[in-house]
């Protein structure tokens, strides 16, 4: 979300690889704890079903582990807590990309459980 939200910033009809690859990326180092939390959430995250089972364990995650809506839903919104905390954001950044995210969508549901393991991930720092 965080970097959807930047790009929404930068690009308005089409985006290339100049673009792209201009966008800034953080890169905390192979060891950093958090860093290794967004391998092994986007990891479950995209480990669905069987198809994915070799793939699944070169990460180190179980396959459908994310399967459930709720799981899948809470997993999403600690990646989002966790990209922002590499990005060094702050609870201030996050409201507004939450809140300048779409003028159509009420993300403030997200956002408070996005904000919940923010703090989560700060307290056990």
């Amino acid at each position: 979300m965080i970097l959807d939200w930047y790009d929404r910033r930068v690009v308005e009809l089409h985006l290339n690889f100049h673009i792209f690859n201009s966008f800034p990326i953080p890169d905390p180092g192979e060891s950093h704890p958090v860093r290794e939390r967004v391998v092994e959430i986007a990891g479950r995250l995209a480990a669905v079903d069987e198809r994915f089972a070799e793939w699944a364990v070169e990460v180190g995650v179980p396959v459908g582990s994310a399967n459930d809506e709720a799981v899948k839903q809470d997993l999403i919104c600690e990646l989002d807590a966790c990209v922002a905390n590499l990005y060094g954001l702050d609870e201030d950044d996050l409201a507004v990309v939450y809140e300048t995210f779409s003028e159509t969508v009420d993300y403030s549901d997200r956002l408070a459980a996005v904000l919940t393991h923010f703090r989560n991930l700060h307290d056990g720092a």
